[in-house]
């Protein structure tokens, strides 16, 4: 039976666009800029190429953050280049744990990598930086569901509302917002960036209660889409949200660890919940 939602709150990053991909892309090219022109420079004789996406996020969290959403990019760009040389845990397939926290201790410890000086580290960084800037492509099904939002809540503005959520960086999430015409008012009635914690989805249903015209504001029947049990689905649940959960490639397919994170729905791509809320 379909859901007749007074509000929809949907997850931004790696739900409604690929956020994941341009990391991923902002990584690679991190690592070419380590690597050489050629690729080969600071990589041991035998050593297959870096999965960069992996090697990089989990460098990442071995670092201090510099505030936002991750380590100084020279301080990761230093670590990187730790990784690559092999001067510990050898050129063996795969990512060591002990050698991620190797790298990183030598960065903290404020010691410079074998072919990698300041001026490179910077290089890294910025290329990094370049390949963040460009917009993240919207995700399949995403396009379909903003439109169909868009018509739902135009044909009763005053009883239905719809809301983004994010924990993303505001300079980055602005380059999606201009990309795909989010921050215009025609698909969204406000944006929340905040911490997605049970608090934070009952202030949000909360300021809905009061948004939309019902006789009773706290009956307001609230739908959260995301792609995060533990960061979307989670929370929503414990303010009783209607929840549907789309898994994207960040997280992969995830299990529910308890009743807590079980989503009411779950989608292969995002334009089927325009049937499951008959929109």
């Amino acid at each position: 039976m379909p859901v007749s939602p007074h509000a929809l709150v949907l997850d931004a990053d790696n739900t409604l666009w690929d956020t994941n991909a341009t990391f991923r892309r902002a990584r690679s090219a991190m690592i070419q800029v380590l690597q050489g022109a050629d690729g080969e420079e600071a990589r041991p004789d035998g050593e297959k190429r870096l999965e960069t996406t992996d090697v990089l996020y989990r460098l990442s969290q071995h670092l201090p953050s510099s505030g936002g959403e991750g380590p100084d990019l020279e301080q990761l760009a230093r670590a990187a280049a730790f990784y690559i040389s092999g001067l510990r845990g050898g050129p063996e397939a795969g990512i060591q744990t002990s050698r991620l926290r190797w790298a990183s201790e030598q960065v903290r410890a404020g010691r410079q990598p074998p072919g990698c000086d300041r001026s490179r580290a910077r290089k890294a960084a910025e290329a990094f930086r370049s390949a963040l800037s460009a917009p993240p492509p919207l995700l399949d099904g995403a396009a379909s569901l903003l439109r169909g939002v868009r018509a739902w809540r135009t044909a009763q503005p005053d009883r239905r509302t719809s809301v983004l959520f994010s924990e993303g960086a505001p300079d980055r999430l602005e380059v999606a917002f201009d990309a795909h015409g989010i921050g215009g008012g025609q698909y969204f009635d406000d944006i929340v960036l905040r911490e997605k914690t049970p608090d934070t989805f009952r202030d949000v249903c909360h300021a809905i209660g009061n948004a939309v015209d019902l006789p009773e504001p706290q009956a307001a029947e609230v739908v959260v889409i995301g792609d995060s049990l533990q960061r979307d689905i989670r929370p929503a649940n414990a303010t009783g949200c209607t929840t549907l959960y789309c898994p994207g490639d960040l997280w992969g397919r995830e299990t529910p660890e308890a009743a807590s994170e079980q989503p009411d729905y779950t989608l292969g791509t995002l334009d089927e919940a325009l049937r499951i809320l008959d929109l």
